[in-house]
């Protein structure tokens, strides 16, 4: 399975205050910077591996693909892909902000309530997570559980 992640309010703070995960490479953090992940990435992260499944980005943030595996490495997990703008631009065929079939990818969490709409629409998986929600890891993973069976 391949589950993937959007990161402004989802996994990176703008606009909102959630709590962050501390970096597991921490002197690497300090050296090359980056913008922190919201707490509870690492426990979902944890879960995916686990079953072997891939996590991936997808965001339609123009931050390059380096800086994005860079922010996760720091904090221990490895991303299998990463779908910016500039890819989604070159790779994407249907009008929409997200299509994640495209690069086969089974589950999308964003904080949009318009990607979900557009997954109803264009036959995708969403499950909307909501900045302030501070159990969103547990959310996720029931989803995960529900689609192992």
């Amino acid at each position: 399975m391949r589950i993937a992640f959007d990161l402004d309010n989802t996994l990176i703070r703008c606009g909102y205050d959630f709590p962050l995960e501390k970096p597991a490479r921490s002197m690497w953090a300090k050296l090359l910077g980056g913008e922190p992940l919201r707490r509870g990435v690492v426990v979902v992260a944890e879960y995916c591996r686990q079953r072997e499944w891939e996590v991936w980005v997808y965001t339609t943030s123009y931050r390059s693909h380096w800086y994005i595996r860079k922010l996760f490495w720091l904090h221990g997990i490895k991303l299998g892909g990463v779908v910016n703008q500039q890819r989604h631009d070159r790779e994407v065929t249907p009008r929409c902000t997200k299509h994640p079939p495209t690069f086969g990818i089974d589950l999308l969490i964003d904080d949009s309530e318009g990607v979900r709409l557009e997954g109803e629409k264009f036959n995708f998986k969403t499950v909307v997570i909501q900045p302030q929600n501070t159990e969103w890891a547990l959310k996720v993973i029931a989803t995960l559980q529900e689609l192992e069976h």
